[in-house]
């Protein structure tokens, strides 16, 4: 009689895994599948390769194991503020935002979206809570010593505006800058720093020379980006006005690390099958 179980689980088992194969599952994490259209999926959004793809659908799967292990969960308020957030930051009304943001997707499933950004979000601050450490004044003076390029300041920045009244035609104009697109308008400038407000102007200064600041919306319904050509007349920030700067990019290499070594732990005791290449 415990012939007759073993091979049945032994037969179940195999049909189980054929079964699995023929529906194009590639890899089960924990008992997750992930299938060979996700990954070629993923591939060709990102433009990477396939096994950069396996590795960020794996994270994916340990993540969504982490996240029901510190049972962490998002009530629908929460989406609410976060989508209200959203479209204030990008200085448009609720319906406005939605309109845009559900261009490719149901209202369901990018609230869906939201939640699980929301998941991760708590997820990483409970990873790092015990685990993350206050950097000292040496830490600090000998980052800005060895790093001093990243704390010099602009006094002007000549740049080239892109400006639409679309923003799928200036992100277009973005992914083929020397193209001239219709609708888009480009204008050479050079911006004094001290003119913007603040927070403006941090944009223009950590935005690297050839690339382009995060698309902008204007007063008049537009929108608006800038593509970086040169930085003028640089000068260094002293030590103790670069302090808080200093900090948080130390903090950030510090909270990459303290994640990557948490998920590289999860990972290596992880039951990962792979079925299929």
């Amino acid at each position: 009689m415990k012939n007759i179980i073993g091979v049945c689980l032994l037969c179940a088992c195999v049909l189980n895994t054929y079964g699995e194969v023929i529906a194009g599952v590639a890899i089960r994490v924990n008992g997750h599948a992930i299938t060979l259209y996700e990954i070629a999926s993923l591939q060709s959004r990102l433009k990477i390769s396939k096994q950069a793809a396996i590795d960020m659908l794996i994270n994916e799967r340990l993540k969504d194991d982490e996240i029901e292990r510190f049972k962490i969960s998002i009530e629908d308020f929460k989406i609410d503020e976060e989508i209200a957030l959203l479209a204030a930051n990008a200085n448009l009304s609720k319906e406005e935002f939605l309109r845009k943001a559900t261009h490719t997707m149901s209202l369901q499933e990018y609230r869906s979206q939201i939640k699980k950004q929301l998941q991760t979000k708590e997820l990483m601050q409970r990873i790092l809570a015990s685990n993350i450490s206050i950097s000292s004044e040496d830490e600090l003076l000998s980052y800005y010593t060895h790093h001093k390029k990243e704390f010099l300041i602009p006094s002007q920045v000549r740049v080239v505006r892109y400006f639409a009244q679309s923003d799928n035609a200036l992100q277009k104009a973005i992914q083929s800058p020397k193209q001239n697109i219709r609708g888009v308008q480009k204008v050479n400038e050079t911006i004094a720093l001290s003119s913007l407000n603040p927070q403006i102007a941090q944009v223009f200064m950590h935005t690297p020379n050839n690339e382009f600041t995060p698309v902008l919306t204007t007063g008049g319904n537009g929108f608006v980006s800038f593509l970086v050509k040169e930085r003028l007349g640089e000068s260094p920030i002293n030590f103790e006005e670069a302090k808080p700067l200093i900090n948080q990019k130390i903090m950030a290499q510090k909270e990459q690390s303290i994640i990557t070594e948490h998920f590289n732990k999860i990972r290596s005791s992880a039951n990962i099958i792979t079925l299929r290449e």
